[in-house]
């Protein structure tokens, strides 16, 4: 016979949440879509930028660039339960052309976000992205949600919910092997 224990339901709501991920209120759960065609180009911003205040982060800035966009906000569990692997992914990748990019989808000032935000010590740049910019993306309906970019400013993958580290570090690995592979001349 199984132990029904309280703190058993407790863990067993904390995984589910977790698993699934964070769905700000008002919006709609999206399906888990996989990998995109290649492509599609991003959309192009300019969002305030938490760190430091007063500056935009531009997504042209990172031309040339793999990038991984991550939708999250302060509010939820999973999302940030997720920053400490982003950074360390940010931290080892960024000498080889990656740059990750936070974009909070908080309902408060920048300036309220910025000191939410600023509990993290998050070594990437991160900004708050308003509705405008959810929706250029599709329509932001549950966070985590991240976009990765390839170098040519094309969306190449596309994730929702929280996304085991060794999977996002594998496709990021693979977006500046396959760039780098691109721009080395072939052997005569």
């Amino acid at each position: 016979m199984m132990n029904k224990s309280p703190k058993g339901y407790a863990l067993v709501g904390l995984l589910l949440v977790v698993l699934a991920g964070c769905e700000p209120p008002g919006r709609e759960k999206s399906p888990r879509p996989g990998t995109l065609p290649s492509g599609p180009a991003a959309s192009v911003f300019s969002i305030p930028s938490l760190q430091p205040l007063g500056e935009q982060i531009n997504l042209e800035s990172f031309k040339g660039k793999v990038v991984l966009l991550d939708f999250w906000a302060t509010w939820c569990p999973p999302c940030r339960s997720e920053l400490p692997a982003l950074g360390r992914l940010y931290e080892d990748l960024k000498d080889q052309g990656f740059v990750l990019v936070g974009m909070t989808v908080d309902d408060e000032s920048v300036e309220q976000v910025a000191r939410a935000a600023g509990r993290f010590s998050l070594p990437y740049p991160v900004g708050l992205a308003g509705p405008e910019i959810q929706e250029a993306y599709g329509g932001i309906r549950a966070v985590p949600t991240k976009f990765l970019l390839d170098r040519q400013g094309s969306v190449r993958q596309r994730y929702l919910g929280v996304v085991p580290d060794t999977q996002i570090r594998a496709d990021v690995s693979a977006l500046l092997a396959e760039s780098k592979a691109a721009s080395t001349p072939a052997p005569q």
